[in-house]
């Protein structure tokens, strides 16, 4: 064979190789990149997924409206027991409400305000509550948020009546937390990230908890 053939030949090869390599057919092509080198590529934060973010804007909300429910004890005149436990969730909500719109803010995502308030005023006026954390993808309320006509029950509530709504109310917002819990972990991919993972475990643990406490309490106050 002479020179020129070969030179052909080999040139041949050479370009049939970057071929299967721009095609994606090479073995190096196809081998997925680790967590670790996904996270790299992304300035360090882990992967994550678009249900993980929609669930922690929601959650902004979700937690809002507790914060705003415990709010009313001390005013309202609440039982040590209630008063207290109210006070605990709304030290422990607000903290994660501050973690969850740096979660959202450092993945340069919406932040919802979780203003109460204003997600009060949005509803009775037919607004859109989704950019305020307070709604589902689909546009329904979340699971286990109290409807304007609850808040408005809570809040006019005095003493022992306030008890009996308080632990009623705050036991459907737990539960509607933990089954967003769950959806979110029944979504392919969600919960990957570390700090996603850490935060819903710990959610579903402290309320599970919190839910006994709750109907253990209200089982001892007569209805009002």
């Amino acid at each position: 064979m002479n020179q020129p053939a070969v030179r052909h030949g080999i040139t041949a090869a050479v370009l049939l190789l970057l071929g299967a390599c721009a095609s994606g057919s090479g073995p190096r092509a196809t081998r997925p990149l680790t967590p670790a080198q996904l996270a790299a590529q992304d300035g360090g934060i882990p992967p994550y997924t678009t249900a993980d973010v929609a669930f922690m804007q929601g959650m902004i909300g979700h937690h809002a409206q507790a914060v705003t429910m415990s709010s009313f004890a001390v005013a309202n005149g609440a039982g040590p027991e209630v008063k207290v436990l109210a006070g605990r969730i709304s030290v422990a909500q607000t903290d994660e409400i501050a973690f969850m719109k740096s979660w959202l803010s450092r993945r340069k995502q919406t932040v919802p305000t979780g203003d109460m308030a204003d997600m009060a005023h949005a509803h009775h006026a037919g607004m859109d509550m989704a950019p305020m954390g307070a709604t589902t993808a689909g546009g329904g309320m979340m699971p286990g948020m109290l409807s304007p006509a609850q808040m408005d029950t809570l809040q006019a509530a005095k003493g022992p009546a306030f008890d009996w709504y308080f632990l009623t109310f705050m036991i459907q917002h737990h539960r509607g937390a933990i089954s967003m819990v769950d959806e979110l972990m029944a979504a392919k991919g969600a919960a990957n990230d570390d700090d996603v993972f850490k935060f819903v475990s710990d959610v579903v643990a402290d309320q599970s908890t919190e839910i006994d406490r709750m109907e253990l309490l209200l089982k001892s106050r007569p209805r009002p």
